[in-house]
Formats: C-alpha cells, structure tokens, sequence
C-alpha cells in the first residue's frame, strides 16, 4: 500500500510542477496544511477521501488522472500536458504542439546511444 500512496504523491507533485504551483499555493487551495500536503506528495501520510479531491480540484484534474494508471503509462504525460495546454489560447496551444511534434521527430532520429535513457 505504501508504494500506491508514494505513486499517487509523485503523480500530484508531477502535475503541480508542469503547472507551475508551490506546495503552498496547492495546499492553500485545496485547505489543508502545507507540511501535510508535503507528506502526501513524499507517500509519507494519506489523504482522507475529502482531501484528495480537495487536491484535485486545487489542480483542476481529475481523480483518476492521479491514480496508478490501469491502461497505458503514457496517459500521465498526456494529462500532464493537457492541463498545460488547457490553460493557453488556441493559437499558442497548435504553437507548442507544434514545437513538441518537432522535438519529438528530432529525438527520434537519434542514434541510439544518443538518445535519453528511459
């Protein structure tokens, strides 16, 4: 259990990072106190049901963008993302999809040695 918990808490501290937050800025949002939400980013305490979704709501995601994916691992990044781009005008959106296209292409064509480690 403890290592779902520590998962979840990477999951949540992941987006708040993409998003650009504090644990203080979370935490202030979503009423709770910030060493407790440090806690539960680290998997060192668990939130209560309430909490949680208070956290969720606090990074305007859904619950189960937080939880251990059941399908592809992939789909934390592209929530990740999403919530990035959710925030952005359409035309800077089709911008940054454009670049990370681009990004993308280029990193495929990379020897494989040169390519970044997984």
């Amino acid at each position: 259990m403890d290592k779902l918990y520590a998962e979840i808490g990477g999951r949540i501290r992941s987006l708040r990072q993409a998003l650009k937050f504090t644990q203080a800025q979370v935490a202030e949002l979503a009423g709770i106190d910030i060493s407790f939400y440090g806690q539960i980013e680290r998997g060192a305490n668990t939130p209560s049901l309430k909490t949680f979704l208070a956290i969720t709501s606090a990074l305007k995601a859904a619950p189960a963008d937080l939880l251990p994916p059941f399908s592809k691992p992939s789909q934390t990044h592209s929530h990740a993302i999403d919530r990035v781009l959710e925030s952005l005008p359409e035309a800077k959106q089709r911008f940054l999809l454009g670049l990370v296209k681009d990004i993308a292409g280029e990193i495929k064509k990379q020897p494989r040695s040169l390519a970044p480690r997984k």
